[in-house]
């Protein structure tokens, strides 16, 4: 799943999110306290985060099963299947039907979101730099202020400065907080995090009484008291950030009054509830000079919207000293709110995108004594591949040697389509859904184009026939984490399972290169990774093929389609001949440089019908005779 698809799913849950916390403080209005209404914004805030966070940090099993299941049904279609029938056989490359190693592909991944996702990209790319433009503009305006305002000082202003010095003591304020006159304001302002500020309007000493300016000292020093300057820059971020996105404005709105209304609450404290009318009607007799909303400001500003300052006067109004009851309420409603987001955090989070490489880079294992180029041979054995674009790796396990064609498309990481069905089986075993002595799951039913996948499968059928159901139920019931975990022990390709649990493996986001494949094997059947042997056994002889003139054939097929054309197609197993063991994986793709005519001559069709699993077992059984 690219960037901009999980990024579109997680506004969704953001909205969702959203819903729900605007929801609980509505319910549960009258048993939180206006400082939790507030705290209530920084939860908010953190789950504006989660999108960017790595899944190792929100790992939630059945949660992201359902997330992952559910996005992969957002942005896909039912997968390919190939089919491997058991012979006795021999083989030769003339004889590759006789081992039917054949695709029933039908149904294939219908929908490339490839184009969206850039036009998408661009369109937000483009929006986040407007808003930051407009972000930007804001700071120089609120640069310009101070520059061209007055500081108050004990030599400028020695009784407006004692005043508010006055009101910093009170609040136990230690650090230095300036303070400013300017004509170009009409409400107080406070901002800044690391120099806190305020900024009043000229003249406001002689336009008010020293007990309403003690009130709005009070209520700006708050502002640097709670250090609402990070949730004020914050905001800004995210506003820039999820910019198409109205309800994370709308939040954002109301949490502007929240934090107004917190204010004002700590500083009735302050004074007492028996100076709350007068402060009330300081806001009343200033209420016509207060400055109306800002957009995009990291400003705290004492006015607003008059709908929203008219609420203010009714909540002092109406105000009520918090009971140790409604804290304690308060904070189980916050614990729930906190505890919401942690939930919700797996249907949020994703790996790193485009953290793993396209390519393997890694030196393959070498042989002792042999220098990385002694161990690797590079062969041409273009003549097999009939004008289809691919690669062709053999390994050696007794000797350590490879054999490559084609280097660069030999490390390039793509979907592994079917082939991972070889370790989602082997992953089942490990954690217990299946055992090798009993590997039977029921048919559910459905039906499906193929009838040999609409009947009970064992592990061997479903290997055979590449039942998709079979292997797709397997993953569910190991379930979302445990897979992460097992991909990343064994160093599967890129681990990347975000494209989903069902399809994270066709065309989607899990990658792993040729190279790769034949070196799994190869641990495989020495079983590096301490499984146990049971169950190596169980894999290795589900992959059974036929006897050959080469030896014991195993493998698995895989093809990948996209939009209705095959883009991918693979063959991976290993020969086994009086206990000397090679594993090779071939893979063909579709690219512009492909001879459609010659690339007919497999099997007298298309070259974008031969990129398929069958035309990648035809050009391995055609070199394992050969060479």
């Amino acid at each position: 799943m690219t960037f901009s698809i999980h990024f579109l799913l997680c506004n969704l849950v953001i909205a969702v999110l959203a819903g729900m916390l605007l929801l609980l403080k509505r319910i549960f209005k009258k048993y939180l306290t206006a400082d939790s209404r507030y705290h209530m914004w920084y939860i908010f805030t953190a789950a504006l985060f989660l999108p960017f966070l790595p899944e190792s940090l929100t790992q939630n099993d059945w949660m992201q099963d359902l997330f992952y299941n559910a996005s992969a049904a957002l942005i896909t279609a039912p997968v390919e299947a190939d089919h491997i029938a058991s012979s006795t056989s021999s083989a030769s490359a003339s004889s590759v039907p006789s081992l039917g190693l054949y695709d029933l592909a039908e149904a294939v991944r219908s929908t490339d979101f490839s184009d969206f996702s850039r036009i998408f990209t661009l369109f937000w790319l483009a929006g986040c730099a407007l808003t930051v433009l407009y972000y930007l503009l804001q700071i120089y305006r609120i640069h310009r202020i101070r520059k061209s305002g007055y500081a108050v000082t004990p030599e400028t202003e020695p009784e407006l400065y004692d005043l508010f010095l006055s009101c910093r003591k009170e609040l136990k304020i230690r650090r230095r907080v300036s303070l400013y006159t300017s004509c170009s304001l009409t409400s107080p302002v406070s901002y800044g995090l690391l120099f806190p500020t305020v900024i009043i309007p000229q003249d406001l000493d002689i336009l008010l009484d020293p007990r309403d300016l003690r009130f709005i000292f009070l209520h700006e020093l708050q502002h640097c008291r709670q250090k609402d300057a990070v949730l004020n820059n914050l905001s800004c971020f995210f506003q820039i950030i999820y910019w198409f996105n109205p309800l994370v404005w709308y939040c954002f709105a109301v949490m502007r009054c929240d934090r107004e209304t917190a204010c004002d609450h700590a500083v009735i404290r302050t004074v007492g509830k028996e100076h709350a009318a007068g402060y009330g009607y300081t806001l009343i007799r200033y209420a016509e000079n207060l400055g109306r909303k800002s957009f995009l400001s990291p400003l705290s500003l004492l006015g607003g919207e008059k709908e929203a300052v008219m609420r203010r006067i009714r909540e002092i109004a109406g105000y009520r000293a918090d009971t140790p009851l409604n804290k304690a309420r308060s904070i189980c409603i916050l614990l729930m709110s906190a505890l919401f987001v942690c939930t919700a955090a797996p249907f949020l989070s994703v790996r790193t995108f485009g953290a793993a490489s396209d390519s393997y880079a890694d030196v393959p294992a070498e042989a002792p004594g042999k220098s990385y180029e002694e161990n690797t041979e590079y062969v041409d054995l273009s003549r097999y591949f009939h004008g289809l674009e691919g690669t062709f790796v053999l390994y050696d396990m007794t000797d350590r040697h490879f054999r490559i064609y084609n280097e660069e498309l030999s490390t390039r990481r793509v979907s592994p389509d079917s082939t991972f069905k070889i370790y989602s089986a082997l992953f089942a075993l490990e954690k217990g859904i299946i055992s090798p002595d009993s590997t039977a799951l029921p048919w559910d039913g459905t039906e499906y184009n193929f009838d040999s996948w609409n009947r009970d499968q064992t592990l061997e059928s479903a290997m055979q026939n590449s039942v998709n159901w079979y292997f797709q139920e397997l993953d569910r019931l190991t379930g979302y984490s445990a897979l992460s975990d097992y991909y990343r022990e064994i160093s599967y390709g890129n681990c990347n399972l975000t494209g989903g649990i069902d399809t994270y493996w066709a065309e989607s986001s899990l990658k792993i290169s040729p190279v790769e494949q034949v070196l799994l094997l190869a641990d495989l059947l020495q079983n590096k990774w301490g499984f146990a042997d049971e169950n190596i056994r169980a894999v290795r002889d589900a992959l059974f093929i036929s006897e050959t003139t080469v030896g014991k054939l195993y493998g698995k097929t895989g093809t990948g389609s996209v939009n209705g054309q095959n883009v991918n197609g693979w063959f991976v197993g290993f020969l086994e001949n009086d206990g000397h063991m090679c594993c090779f994986a071939v893979n063909v793709q579709s690219g512009a440089d492909t001879d459609s005519s010659a690339a007919g001559n497999i099997s007298g069709s298309t070259g974008g019908e031969n990129v398929s699993g069958s035309s990648a077992a035809k050009i391995a059984l055609e070199i394992l005779a050969a060479e």
